[in-house]
Formats: C-alpha cells, sequence, structure tokens
C-alpha cells in the first residue's frame, strides 16, 4: 500500500477536481483543503476524533494536515474539490493560517446549502468539460464557493506559532506512517518507530492517537486488512499466505481484525465477491475508490442537476395555490 500521507499535484490553477466512487480510504493527510459533496450513497467521516455519518447533499470540508478517513458500506458517489491554500494567498493571505472548527455542512434546506451545492456542481461541469474560458469561471466560482464556506461554518485563524507546530507534526506523521507503510508485512511495534524517531514510548503513543484519532495498533491493522483485502480479491493466494504476507501472527487474529474492519471473515468476503453478491461497479474498485473519467463524470453531473431541477419543479407545484 502507498503511503497514507497524500501529496498532491497540480495544474497552474493550484487546485484540482473530480468524481470519485468511495468505499474506504484510511486515515491520511494532505497539504490541501478539500471539499466533497456526497451525491449518492451514504459515508462516514472520522475525523477531530469524531465520526460524523453523511447523506446525499451533504458537504464536508477537511483542512490541511488534518487526518481523516472515509468509509461507506457501499460505493458511494463524491465530488472532491482539492485547493492548496496559495490558490487565494495573493489576495487574502489568512488563508495561510485558516482553520474551520466545524466541517459538516447539512443539506437542511436553507438558501445557504443550495447556494454552495449550485456553485459546486457548476464548478465541476466547467471544470470537466473545460470550455473555452473554463479556468477564470473556475477562478470565480471557486472564491464564491469559499466565501459562502467562510460564512455557512465556524472557522478561525492560527496564530504562527501553532500553524508551525502543526506542519511540524505532520511533517513527523508522515515520516512515520511512511515507515508503517513500507514495513506492515513486518513484526512492528510501537517501541521499534518510538526508538527510531529518538522519541518516548508513552510520548509516540499519545502523538499517534491524538494526531489520527486511533491508536498505533488499530492503524497497523487497517493497513494490513486493507492490503489483505486487495490479496483476497485479485489472486488465488490461500488464505494463509495472505495472513502471512500481510503482517498478521495468526489466523485467529487476522480473522478477527478483519471481520471489525469489513463485517465479514475474509473467507465470506472472497466468497461473496465471486459469488456476484457485490456490485458489479463495487467489483471494479480494488483499491476501494474509483476515480471517473471526465465523460462519466459529466454525465452523472448532468443527472444530478436534472434531479434537483425536477424536485422544484415538483415542491413548487405541491405548494402552489389550487
Amino acid at each position: 500500500m502507498n503511503q497514507e500521507f497524500e501529496i498532491i499535484s497540480h495544474s497552474q490553477m493550484n487546485f484540482k477536481l473530480f468524481l470519485v466512487n468511495m468505499l474506504y480510504r484510511t486515515p491520511h493527510i494532505h497539504k490541501d483543503f478539500e471539499l466533497c459533496l456526497l451525491l449518492e450513497g451514504s459515508l462516514s467521516l472520522q475525523a477531530q476524533n469524531e465520526n460524523r455519518s453523511l447523506k446525499p447533499g451533504d458537504f464536508f470540508i477537511v483542512n490541511p494536515f488534518q487526518s481523516h478517513e472515509l468509509k461507506a458500506d457501499s460505493p458511494a458517489l463524491l465530488v472532491s474539490l482539492q485547493v492548496h491554500p496559495s490558490f487565494f494567498s495573493s489576495y487574502y493571505p489568512q488563508i495561510a493560517n485558516l482553520e474551520f472548527t466545524s466541517l459538516i455542512l447539512q443539506k437542511d434546506g436553507m438558501d445557504v446549502h443550495k447556494k454552495l451545492y449550485d456553485m459546486m456542481i457548476e464548478l465541476a461541469c466547467l471544470y470537466l468539460k473545460k470550455t473555452d474560458k473554463f479556468e477564470l469561471k473556475c477562478a470565480g466560482l471557486l472564491n464564491l464557493l469559499f466565501a459562502g464556506l467562510l460564512e455557512a461554518l465556524p472557522n478561525r485563524l492560527l496564530s504562527d506559532k501553532e500553524k508551525s507546530a502543526s506542519q511540524s507534526k505532520a511533517s513527523r506523521m508522515r515520516k512515520i506512517t511512511h515507515y508503517i507503510d513500507e514495513h506492515y508485512s513486518e513484526k512492528l511495534l510501537l517501541s521499534d518507530l518510538a526508538l527510531k524517531e529518538d522519541l518516548s514510548l508513552t510520548y509516540l503513543s499519545h502523538f499517534f492517537k491524538d494526531y489520527l484519532g486511533i491508536p498505533f495498533q488499530e492503524y497497523l491493522a487497517k493497513i494490513r486488512c486493507e492490503k489483505a483485502r486487495q490479496l483476497l480479491l485479485l489472486t488465488d493466494f490461500p488464505l494463509l499466505d495472505i495472513c502471512m504476507s500481510c503482517g498478521f501472527s495468526d489466523s485467529k487474529y487476522f480473522n478477527s481484525g478483519f471481520r471489525r474492519q469489513y463485517g465479514c471473515s475474509p473467507k465470506e468476503y472472497r466468497r461473496n465477491f465471486r459469488h456476484d453478491e457485490l456490485k458489479q461497479q463495487q467489483k471494479s474498485m480494488l483499491t476501494t475508490q474509483e476515480f471517473l473519467s471526465p465523460a462519466s463524470s459529466i454525465v452523472l453531473l448532468e443527472r444530478c442537476v436534472l434531479m434537483v431541477n425536477q424536485l422544484i419543479v415538483c415542491h413548487a407545484l405541491s405548494t402552489a395555490p389550487s
């Protein structure tokens, strides 16, 4: 598995947008603001040491260097906008120290949500279609979108000292998670990491839990289970071989950890997949997230616009005087 500290590359616009079918994303960090709109399905967001459930129409935003984990029982369709703070910095330098303290904007029928929803969909369509002068139009919408978010969601400005501490912690966590991702198949103890980083075991244990929201052993089990899940789907390796190659000490530990993560045993997961009990869409998602092509994304976005317009018409008819 690739390391879970995500470095996002951008075009000269310093942002990117895409549609993704999401099943699971291990706890990870990146340098950008990430604004997501849930279009279909249900999703669980683990961030700020809280677990929040999202439904279609809900937004969530994640701050730079903020750990978050995403999980769905079946593929959830998201519009994801990832924008680096430098996009705004020339005219709004405060953005470098900005932190949203509330991450969820739920669909509630309020005008502010409808405006942000419409802007997000329009921005996505412009970005994916790439028609004439789309860069200028996208930049204008992106500014309006973030201005709306700043009014709709609680936020604060970090001090320079807080920002520096945050980036220092992120750099340390990047090194640690990279090491775990490279060595998850081996016997791996928190004490080994503490020695490698020249930290006390107690400090590293608290640091890990505070930063990622889960203890070291739970994070390690998630990484191992996700690697095992991919091997179950992509190979015919015996279960014991998968168990050993992913770093589990024995079959009992493998089975219990996998069941906690995916709700069934490794054997059941493989059998269900092969017996066509999972949706065809889910079968293609061997890495638990499927990035949609621009053409497919545009079709889905236009369908969403049509559905919203139909709902508006139905509501208008139902409330019109007889």
